[in-house]
């Protein structure tokens, strides 16, 4: 806890009013807690300073402000407010004494820094990131309550454009740093899979000489990054052969949302199961146990703590549906390889299935092509396909009785209700902008 003298020391701002104490701070003032800091950020087609009346009735104790405002609380006149968190977070950072994990990937950030912040928080408390705030505003505002109390800090980075690791790896500075995996997605900033890679190995550039890196065996990039970063210890995780936690025989139980492995390392087997359900769960989970034991956390602790961890919402989140039927709600976004995943979970049930399936954004010009490959990938798995969206609806498909197109989410929604039984699972999944959440909460029971 800082109080507002010690902000603006850090911040080089004016402090206008009392120096109170500041335990938390808001950005959103629609998610504002009462005493909590508010800061008003500036962007190109926002300006955070036409809220701050708003932020002070729900209870603001204070502002953070690049302009002198007329408001009855005490607040920071600084240059910049985005400066302003990144001050803080350095100062933090320096200051604080824990570990601190660093992980980024093309899929499962998210998940797997709520799997590593499980297996860490049991008698010290683990920071890290919020939700999913992993990017150039996302990392340094979860970074300002990094204290002291805390023993371990797990960060999450991502990137949509080449330079956005590096960034971020400077402020975070970890201790140990996790890919979880390269695939297509955001290539309309990251031109293909191999510029990726390059933007995603940024953080394996550490910035003591006792740096951990944590790789994906079996991505094709793994020599590469084990090459060129600066570890003075790498470990692996994967199905491969060589991996140094070897995941091997996954059973997913979709009905009891369980996935079920065994884990080979450091010459033994271990009886693993991850609350949740997917391969890439339990690769998850391997790489969320290397990175315990490399923090000293004893095994029987992480298969313990596994168990009872709760991934986020959307991602591969099991639902009851309506006339007894089984959903599985993915809609948090899509890309080839998450969708891959998604529709392999599928693979053993003896159940009639269906994919419920929006766009995959952002992956530049061979859109197209890779919407009618996974259309070909998904009509191998499931027994009907359900699509919505122009980058389907254009897409060259033969005639399939497998296949249905949708021009809306009514009209998809009444089809799906009539076919739907009690002996139907279905996986619904999309891009975030194409809202099939929208379509996913409709048919949860």
């Amino acid at each position: 806890m800082k109080n507002l003298k010690q902000l603006a020391e850090i911040s080089n701002g004016k402090l206008s009013g009392s120096s109170i104490n500041v335990d938390s701070f808001s950005i959103d003032t629609r998610t504002i807690n009462p005493n909590e800091a508010y800061i008003a950020l500036k962007g190109e087609n926002f300006d955070g300073h036409e809220f701050i009346s708003e932020a002070a009735l729900k209870g603001a104790s204070t502002a953070i402000v690049s302009r002198p405002i007329e408001v009855d609380i005490p607040h920071i006149i600084v240059s910049d407010t985005l400066e302003f968190m990144k001050n803080i977070a350095e100062f933090n950072r320096n200051q604080f004494k824990g570990k601190v994990i660093g992980i980024t990937g093309t899929n499962g950030k998210t998940t797997t820094k709520q799997i590593v912040a499980n297996l860490l928080n049991g008698t010290n408390l683990c920071h890290k990131t919020l939700g999913n705030k992993n990017n150039q505003i996302g990392v340094p505002y979860s970074m300002l309550s990094l204290e002291d109390k805390y023993k371990y800090s797990v960060l999450e980075m991502g990137t949509s454009e080449p330079g956005e690791i590096e960034i971020l790896n400077a402020q975070v500075k970890p201790d140990i740093a996790a890919i979880t995996n390269v695939s297509m997605g955001h290539l309309e900033g990251l031109r293909n899979t191999e510029s990726i890679a390059k933007e995603k190995g940024n953080i394996l550039n550490f910035y003591s000489d006792s740096g951990v890196a944590i790789l994906p065996r079996d991505s094709e990039f793994f020599d590469f990054w084990s090459n060129t970063t600066n570890a003075k210890e790498i470990s692996s995780f994967g199905i491969d052969q060589n991996a140094d936690f070897r995941v091997a025989n996954v059973e997913i139980d979709i009905e009891n949302n369980l996935t079920h492995f065994d884990l080979y390392f450091e010459n033994q087997r271990e009886d693993m199961s991850i609350n949740g359900i997917g391969l890439n769960n339990s690769l998850n989970a391997a790489l969320a146990t290397a990175i315990s034991l490399h923090c000293g956390i004893q095994i029987n602790e992480i298969k313990h703590r596994l168990i009872l961890t709760d991934l986020p919402e959307r991602r591969l989140s099991v639902k009851e549906s309506l006339k007894g039927s089984i959903m599985i709600d993915d809609t948090y976004n899509s890309n080839p390889a998450s969708l891959k995943n998604a529709l392999d979970s599928l693979d053993k049930l003896d159940k009639k299935k269906l994919c419920v399936l929006g766009e995959m954004k952002e992956l530049g010009s061979d859109s197209k092509l890779i919407h009618k490959e996974m259309y070909d990938y998904a009509s191998k798995r499931v027994d009907k396909v359900l699509c919505i969206g122009k980058s389907w609806s254009e897409c060259d498909f033969d005639t399939n009785e497998k296949l249905e197109i949708f021009n809306d989410q009514d009209q998809l929604y009444d089809y799906l209700v009539s076919i739907i039984d009690n002996k139907t699972v279905l996986l619904v999944k999309g891009s975030r902008s194409t809202r099939m959440d929208l379509i996913a909460d409709k048919l949860k029971k």
